[in-house]
């Protein structure tokens, strides 16, 4: 009988899944934490929508699901694949005013080829939309076919579910570090303020693309008592970045179980703990 009780968070990053599993007694309570590494990258694999290598993703993602047997799994998508705004909730209340900025945000694909998802924000005047494609999202569907309980959730919604596991209600700041693109999202009072991404080819033109950012997004350079980071790339990121942070703000990564408020028996990882972060949030996921 499968552990009801328990979830499979999943993230990816360049040539690796990262994988946690939560306890069943308590949500803090992490089973086990993990890396596979493979020789082709997640992202390539599935715009070019390789049958092989999406298939032996898929066969990965099973072997975890019968190992640890498990019913209920939550996914972490890619921020290059899906479409982020703010829409005022005017237009979120009006049918016809939402199904009009749609259409624009989607150049000309049919509505059914799209899902959208809204969010609550900290200003209670606008809400967040991500659109998503459709024919992408089969791809990540295709990896997940033995599960019953399925969730994909978009790259701000690590720094979400981190205010629902840590009780985070004072405004932070939350940086997703990955090969080639970085999520930035703000939340305050328990609740998304802002999110971007910006993607590079190479990372040293981040500085150039913050700056060129925070002209346009003036909350990028706000207040925040609290930076979080975590993922592949964080030690370049902070090496980069930090002179444009509140210089009050403190820098926290999410390199180790404490400052993450879980628990696991293993102490020592063969890879860094702030790579896994995502997965570990996704397991801990109501």
């Amino acid at each position: 009988m499968a552990n009801a009780g328990q979830a499979l968070g999943i993230s990816f990053s360049g040539k690796n899944i990262y994988y946690a599993v939560n306890e069943n007694s308590a949500d803090a309570n992490v089973a086990r934490i993990g890396r596979i590494e493979l020789n082709f990258s997640v992202f390539e694999a599935i715009i070019s929508k390789d049958t092989e290598l999406c298939s032996h993703l898929t066969k990965v993602i099973d072997r975890l699901r019968q190992k640890y047997d498990l019913q209920s799994i939550r996914l972490l998508t890619y921020p290059q694949l899906e479409c982020w705004t703010t829409v005022p909730k005017l237009v979120y209340d009006d049918p016809s005013e939402r199904e009009d900025h749609l259409a624009f945000f989607i150049h000309g694909m049919a509505r059914r080829d799209i899902e959208t998802f809204w969010y609550e924000m900290s200003n209670h005047d606008f809400r967040f939309l991500t659109i998503r494609d459709r024919s992408v999202m089969k791809q990540f569907n295709d990896f997940v076919p033995g599960f019953s309980d399925t969730e994909f959730c978009s790259d701000f919604e690590v720094g979400l579910q981190w205010v629902q596991h840590a009780g985070a209600r004072g405004s932070f700041m939350s940086i997703s570090c990955n090969p080639h693109t970085i999520t930035v999202s703000s939340y305050l009072l328990g609740k998304l303020r802002a999110a971007t991404c910006l993607r590079f080819k190479q990372i040293d033109d981040l500085p150039y693309l913050w700056k060129q950012s925070e002209r346009h997004m003036k909350w990028m350079k706000g207040y925040h008592e609290e930076i979080m980071l975590f993922g592949s790339q964080t030690a370049r990121v902070i090496e980069m970045l930090r002179p444009f942070w509140d210089g009050s703000a403190d820098i926290s990564v999410m390199d180790n179980l404490y400052s993450m408020k879980v628990s696991a028996d293993e102490k020592t990882y063969s890879f860094p703990l702030e790579e896994a972060f995502p997965a570990i949030m996704m397991a801990t996921k109501g």
